[in-house]
Parts: structure tokens; C-alpha cells; sequence
């Protein structure tokens, strides 16, 4: 079998970037007598720096930066860096830029890639949670890919391009978006008080290092809107209405003062919490969005339905259409991890080379 060289440019190399360069190392030559395709990379990029060698980074390299990186420190800490300006000479038709970071200065070497005849992964939400006008030409080009955008490793937007490509009419969309809010609503019903349960799901390493990026609902915003924009309704941010789960005073105040404050919100949570399992029901953080807009938050769904089931950080997503109209479509499962998250980075990265 003739093998093909697909050459991989790496944007980032926090948990789920270092996952993503194991398992190509890892599984490269199974993939390689299976499918034809050796995956090469040859350009690291963080912050701090470059790595780049347009025929391959030597595997010392890419294994010196993974001990690196894993313990704390950043690409300059390695020989060989080059400055970041630089990450468009690594730009080259046939390659496949994945964009693992989170960051919002990225979209320019997004659009220079694509100029280049690059394809792109996404793994970054925020190119694609941007205006319309900016964000339009990422979910429109043929060479740009962004499953785990949603989902981690679960196949939604997969499923969700089925259901289009095959004729099919998707009215309404809803789920819960977040491990991180699910772990969060499953320990608050166990009777665990707001800020014990906040405190534990960031010494889990469930939430950012400021859990407020999780718990104000921003990031399941983005994917909502993800889903929305890639079922053909091109919403805006504004057009979907979104509950953090602490109050507007608390938003400017340090991650420390933010922490020592949570116990003030343990009566709130806990009430409500009450309120819900007086009535047959629990909390769950839902988007639910469809062509006019939608609402992201917490709401009190009944104890035996699919998403009051729901248990610790698992994803729910229902797509209701015309044709699962009675019963919507569901996928269910792990919606976080950086190994899930990787490897579906990589089906992108495999499916991209093998047909560019």
C-alpha cells in the first residue's frame, strides 16, 4: 500500500493538545497499514513559541515537548524555539492546522491557513461563537472541521450534518452542553452545598482555573449557538439568553474573593434545589435553541426524564426534527475529557487528509 504523508500543524499543547500528539505517535503506524496515512507533524505553537521542521519534527522533539509541557512549562523552555510570528512558514497546501487552544487570537492564522490551502480542526469555539460575518466563512469551508467543538468525542454535529444532508428539517435543539454544569447539578441534588461542590469541581480539574468561565454559561452558549449555526439559523449571541449561576456582583471580583464568597450562595441553591424535588423534579443546566433564538440556565425537569437521569458530567443532546418528531434523536455520553476531546480532533485531522 502507498502511504501519504499528511503533514499536522499543532495550535496549542495544553491537556487536550498533548493528548491529541500521543495518540498520533501512539497510533501513526496502525494508522499507517490500515488507511495509507502517516501523520507528521511538524510545527508546534504556544504562546511562548515555535517548534518547526517542514519535513518533520524529529519523534525526540515532539517527546521532549510532551515532558515539557506536561510538567508546567511552555515550548521556549526546549531548544530550537523560534518566535510565534513565524507559524506562517509552517503554513503549506495539503496541511491540516488543529487550532486546541482557547483562545480568541487565533482567527488570523485560521484564515491564513485556509488562504494557503490548508485544511483546519477546530477544537477552539471561539472563531466560530464570533459575529456571523466573521464566524460564516469557518462553518462554510470545505476544509474546516470543528466536531469537538460539541460534544467532546460524541458525534453530534456529525449526526447533525446527517440529519441535513439526507433532507431532513431540524426544528429545535436542546441538551445539556456541560460536564462541567452536570457534575455540578448532580452533587447539588445529592444534598452537597453550592460552594463545596463548586470547590470540588475545580480540585477535580472540571472547571477553568476561575470557575466562573464555566459557571457563567458563556461556554455552553458557544456551543449552542454552534449547533444553531450549523442547523442553518444564523443567530447571534444576543439571541440566546443565558443565567450564570452567581450573581452580577460577584462577576468583578478576584478568583480568590470569588471563592471565599460562594458559601453566600449555598441558602439560594439549596431552595431551589428544594422547590425542584417538591415537585417530582431537579435541576439541570439546559440550552434549548432553534431558529428564532433560545435560553441557556438552569431548569426544573421532571426526576425520570432522560435529562433529570442524567448522572455527573455526561452529555445529553436532543435533535427534534421533522422526521423525530414524536421521539427526538439522542446522543448521550462522556461530553468531556481530554482523550475523548483528542481523539475526536483526530478523526477530523484522518478525515480531512484522506480527502484533500
Amino acid at each position: 500500500m502507498d502511504v501519504k504523508k499528511a503533514y499536522v500543524i499543532f495550535l496549542g499543547l495544553g491537556n487536550v493538545g498533548r493528548s491529541l500528539l500521543r495518540q498520533i505517535l501512539d497510533t501513526r503506524d496502525v494508522l499507517a497499514s490500515r488507511t495509507g496515512l502517516r501523520l507528521i507533524p511538524i510545527a508546534l505553537a504556544d504562546v511562548s513559541g515555535l517548534l518547526l521542521n517542514p519535513d518533520g519534527l524529529p519523534e525526540e522533539t515532539l517527546r521532549a515537548a510532551l515532558q515539557a509541557t506536561t510538567d508546567g512549562n511552555l515550548l521556549d523552555a526546549l531548544p530550537g524555539i523560534r518566535p510565534l510570528s513565524e507559524v506562517g512558514n509552517a503554513l503549506r497546501a495539503g496541511a491540516v492546522l488543529v487550532d486546541v487552544t482557547a483562545s480568541p487570537q487565533t482567527e488570523p492564522t485560521l484564515r491564513a491557513a485556509l488562504d494557503a490551502g490548508c485544511s483546519v480542526v477546530l477544537a477552539n469555539k471561539i472563531p466560530l461563537s464570533g459575529p456571523w460575518a466573521e464566524a460564516r466563512e469557518f462553518f462554510e469551508h470545505p476544509h474546516l472541521r470543528y466536531e469537538v467543538t460539541v460534544g467532546a468525542g460524541l458525534p453530534v454535529i456529525a449526526t447533525l450534518r446527517y440529519l441535513l444532508d439526507t433532507g431532513d428539517r431540524v426544528t429545535a435543539i436542546e441538551g445539556c452542553l456541560s460536564g462541567t454544569l452536570g457534575y455540578l447539578c448532580a452533587e447539588l441534588e445529592r444534598g452537597v452545598p453550592y460552594s463545596v461542590a463548586v470547590s470540588q469541581a475545580r480540585s477535580l480539574g472540571y472547571t477553568e482555573p476561575d470557575p466562573r468561565e464555566d459557571l457563567s454559561g458563556r461556554d455552553v452558549a458557544r456551543k449552542a449557538l454552534i449547533l444553531a449555526r450549523t442547523a442553518g439559523w444564523p443567530l447571534e449571541m444576543a439571541d440566546l439568553s443565558v443565567e450564570p449561576l452567581y450573581p452580577e456582583s460577584l462577576a468583578g471580583v478576584s478568583t480568590e474573593e470569588f471563592m471565599a464568597a460562594t458559601p453566600t450562595l449555598d441558602e439560594e441553591y439549596a431552595s431551589r434545589v428544594a422547590e425542584a424535588q417538591a415537585g417530582g423534579r431537579t435541576l439541570r443546566y439546559v440550552a434549548r435553541v432553534g431558529p428564532d433564538g433560545g435560553e441557556v440556565g438552569l431548569v426544573a425537569v421532571p426526576q425520570d426524564s432522560p435529562l433529570g437521569a442524567l448522572r455527573g458530567p455526561a452529555n445529553y443532546i436532543a435533535f427534534h426534527t421533522a422526521r423525530y418528531a414524536e421521539i427526538p434523536l439522542v446522543i448521550s455520553g462522556p461530553g468531556a475529557g481530554p482523550e475523548v476531546t483528542a481523539a475526536g480532533v483526530l478523526g477530523d485531522v484522518i478525515n480531512l487528509s484522506a480527502t484533500t
